[in-house]
């Protein structure tokens, strides 16, 4: 069963995680040992994160497996976004109107469940590519809500990864590449999904990578009817969407010819 079938499934969410860590190939988790032998500890880490309804844990980053390579997770969106990146066939005929969109809303409301109300990020990624045969997505969020120094440990543990995997230099730390004053590189949301699409570097045709960033806050709105269709004018893009931050298209473009118009909300 694809995950996002499990929209219309009459179970609570982290239920549902365990359904999946017990049915692995009927949810058709990615076939990789180490990668479904972190499925228990990512729901567990999930289960305590909501007891005590923190997003981020009160000790070290989870350990986890994506494919074969290993990353650390931290935030409660990183570990359902992880989820979402290792389960559930990608339909053939998938599309953005059709999977990749509705996809990316239903892990944002998800996020907002699991958190009581509110507190999902400020922005979240999803990025879709072909591996070899096999068509897969990869999801994250970035660091808001938690205190100042928490944040910061985490976004340094994220740009050593970032460095490790050769896209990012040691003296970007400090340093910002967006032009309004914003956030450092590896706050944001395609953090983990860069990462993601870098460890399989060889199996992926970086050049059909695609991708987009979507405004929890805007596109789960009252006034927005119908949450889980594209933005069909250039007024709902802006206002729903966003492109690549200026960090992030300097950090997508090392990832090896990467069409940064398939980031765009106008090619959605």
């Amino acid at each position: 069963m694809a995950i996002h079938e499990a929209f219309h499934m009459d179970m609570h969410i982290v239920a549902l995680f365990d359904d999946i860590n017990t049915r692995r190939d009927y949810y058709e988790v990615i076939n990789n040992d180490p990668t479904r032998e972190s499925f228990p500890k990512v729901v567990e880490r999930i289960k305590t994160l909501q007891v005590l309804s923190s997003i981020f844990p009160e000790g070290a980053a989870l350990t986890v497996s994506y494919q074969g390579t290993n990353f650390e997770l931290e935030t409660l969106f990183d570990l359902v976004g992880w989820i979402f990146s290792v389960t559930g066939k990608t339909p053939d005929d998938a599309t953005p109107a059709n999977y990749y969109y509705p996809l990316v809303i239903l892990y944002t409301q998800w996020c907002r469940t699991l958190c009581n109300e509110n507190k999902e990020p400020q922005m979240v990624q999803i990025t879709w590519f072909s591996q070899e045969s096999a068509k897969r997505v990869c999801i994250g969020g970035n660091l808001d809500r938690p205190k100042a120094t928490r944040k910061e440990v985490a976004r340094k543990r994220r740009f050593i990864m970032l460095h490790a995997g050769g896209l990012a230099e040691a003296d970007e730390f400090e340093k910002r590449y967006t032009g309004d004053g914003g956030t450092f590189i590896g706050h944001c949301a395609e953090t983990f999904p860069m990462l993601f699409v870098k460890s399989l570097e060889k199996k992926v045709t970086m050049a059909d990578v695609k991708g987009v960033s979507v405004k929890p806050f805007k596109v789960l709105g009252d006034d927005v009817t119908d949450k889980f269709a594209v933005p069909n004018t250039d007024e709902l893009r802006r206002s729903l969407l966003a492109d690549p931050c200026e960090n992030c298209q300097v950090i997508l473009q090392r990832l090896g010819h990467i069409n940064l118009d398939n980031f765009s909300i106008h090619n959605l």
